[in-house]
C-alpha cells in the first residue's frame, strides 16, 4: 500500500471515530488499533528522516527505564503501568511515525478527507448534538479547520472557509475552546512575522494574545487557577487545583527525581486501577476523585508529568524545544502558523484536558509532523537540485571534465 493511501484512510477514520463518535459503543479501542497499525506500517515501509532516529532511540530507552522504575517502585499494580505505557507512548508514536513516513496527498485524496470531515461534523451538530455543550465538536472543528487550511489555504477564500469551520466549534460552549479560537484568529489574521524571542515586538504580541485568551476564559480560569488554589490544603480544594498542587509535591518533594512512576497519578490508568497516591495525599475524599467515581481524576495533562518527575519534565521540554526550533525553520509562513497552532493547542488543552494522551490529540501530532517533515523534504530537495545545478555548471567550465 502506498503511504499516501494509508494516511488517506487514517485521516478518514480519525476525526469521526477518534473524536466525534468515540464515546459510542464499539469505538473505544479504535485509536489504539490505528496507532498500532501506523507503527506496523512504519516498520514494513521504507522510511527516511535519519536525523530524528537518534531522538526516537532516546525516547525508547527512556520509556523502558520508566517501565522498569515503575515496576520496582510498585506504587500501583503492574496492569496500571502497562495501560499507562500504551497511552503515554501513543502521541510520540504518532508523531515519529508520521515524521518518518512524510505523507503527501493528491488533490483527490485531500477532497475526500475534507468532504468526509465536513459531513461528519454536520451530522454530529444537526443529527443529535445541536445546542448541547460538548467539547468534542470544538476539538473536531479546530482540527478540521487546520487541516483544511493546510491543504487548501493558499488562497483567501480557502482561508476564510477554514476559519468558518473552526468558528463552528464555538457551538461547543466551552471556555477552553474560546481561548483556542482567539489564538487561531490572532495567529491567522494578526501575526505578520515569525516570533523572535530577542524581539520586543514578539513579547508584546504574546502578551496581547495571552490577555485576549484570559479575557474570554476568565470565568473558568479564575475558578480553577486563582480562587481554586486559595484553600489551605489540597484535600480542601476542587479536583483540578488539588491535582495540580499534589503534582508539584510529587515532583519537587516526595519523588525526586524520577516521579511516582507510570499509572500512579492523573491518568486514565490511575483511575481504572485506583492509585494509592490518592489516599496518601487525601484526594480520595474530593468530589470527582472518589474511588467509586473518579470522573475528574484524568482531567488535565500537565499533572501527569508527576509520574516522570524532574527528569521527565526535562525530556518533555527537550522534545518541545526541538519541535519549536524546527517550526521556526519552516519557510512557508502559513504552514509555520499551522505548526505553531498544533503545538499551542496541545498546550492549551493540556491545562484542562487529557487530549494530549488520547485519540483526540493524535491529529495535532500528525499535522505537526506533516508540516515539519514537508518543510524538511522540500528544503532537502532544493539542496539536491542546487547541488546538481552547480555540478552541471562545473562540468561545463572545468577543463578536467572535458574529454
Amino acid at each position: 500500500m502506498k503511504t499516501s493511501t494509508f494516511f488517506t484512510w487514517f485521516w478518514i477514520l480519525y476525526l469521526p471515530f477518534c473524536i466525534l463518535f468515540y464515546d459510542r459503543a464499539g469505538y473505544q479501542y479504535i485509536d489504539e488499533l490505528m496507532t498500532l497499525g501506523l507503527v506496523l506500517f512504519s516498520f514494513i515501509k521504507k522510511t527516511s528522516g535519519r536525523h530524528i532516529k537518534k531522538e526516537i532511540y532516546t525516547y525508547g530507552i527512556l520509556m523502558i527505564f520508566y517501565v522498569l522504575y515503575s515496576l520496582v517502585m510498585a506504587i500501583n499494580v503492574s496492569a496500571a503501568v502497562y495501560l499507562d505505557l500504551q497511552q503515554q507512548v501513543r502521541p510520540y508514536c504518532i508523531f515519529f511515525c508520521t515524521y518518518l513516513l512524510a505523507p503527501t496527498f493528491t488533490k483527490k485524496q485531500q477532497k475526500i478527507i475534507l468532504y468526509i470531515y465536513i459531513v461528519a461534523i454536520a451530522y454530529f451538530l444537526f443529527g443529535f448534538r445541536f445546542g448541547v455543550e460538548n467539547a468534542t465538536i470544538g476539538q473536531a472543528c479546530f482540527q478540521c479547520g487546520l487541516l483544511y487550511i493546510f491543504f487548501w489555504g493558499d488562497k483567501k477564500k480557502h482561508l476564510f472557509i477554514g476559519v468558518l469551520i473552526v468558528t463552528l466549534g464555538l457551538l461547543s460552549g466551552k471556555s477552553k475552546f474560546f481561548g483556542e479560537y482567539v489564538m487561531f484568529i490572532g495567529l491567522i489574521f494578526i501575526l505578520k512575522n515569525k516570533f523572535r524571542l530577542d524581539n520586543l515586538l514578539t513579547y508584546m504580541q504574546v502578551g496581547v494574545l495571552l490577555i485576549a485568551i484570559l479575557f474570554f476564559t476568565w470565568y473558568k480560569f479564575n475558578a480553577y487557577y486563582v480562587e481554586g488554589f486559595q484553600e489551605d490544603s489540597a484535600s480542601q480544594m476542587m479536583a483540578r487545583p488539588a491535582t495540580y498542587t499534589t503534582a508539584t509535591t510529587i515532583i519537587f518533594k516526595d519523588y525526586i527525581p524520577f516521579g511516582s512512576g507510570l499509572g500512579t497519578f492523573a491518568t486514565n490508568a490511575a483511575a481504572q486501577y485506583y492509585s494509592p497516591l490518592y489516599y496518601k495525599y487525601g484526594l480520595s475524599n474530593i468530589w470527582g476523585l472518589y474511588p467509586e467515581d473518579p470522573m475528574f481524576l484524568a482531567d488535565a495533562f500537565f499533572p501527569t508529568l508527576a509520574e516522570f518527575g524532574m527528569v521527565g519534565i526535562f525530556f518533555f521540554l527537550w522534545f518541545w524545544i526541538r519541535r519549536y526550533k524546527e517550526i521556526d525553520k519552516i519557510d512557508n509562513f502559513l504552514i509555520y502558523k499551522i505548526a505553531l497552532m498544533c503545538m499551542l493547542a496541545l498546550f492549551l488543552e493540556g491545562t484542562a484536558d487529557t487530549s494530549y494522551l488520547s485519540g483526540k490529540g493524535m491529529g495535532y501530532f500528525m499535522l505537526l509532523a506533516m508540516a515539519l517533515r514537508g518543510s524538511y523534504v522540500t528544503k532537502k530537495r532544493m539542496i539536491i537540485i542546487n547541488d546538481n545545478h552547480n555540478l552541471n555548471e562545473n562540468d561545463k567550465i572545468s577543463p578536467t571534465n572535458r574529454h
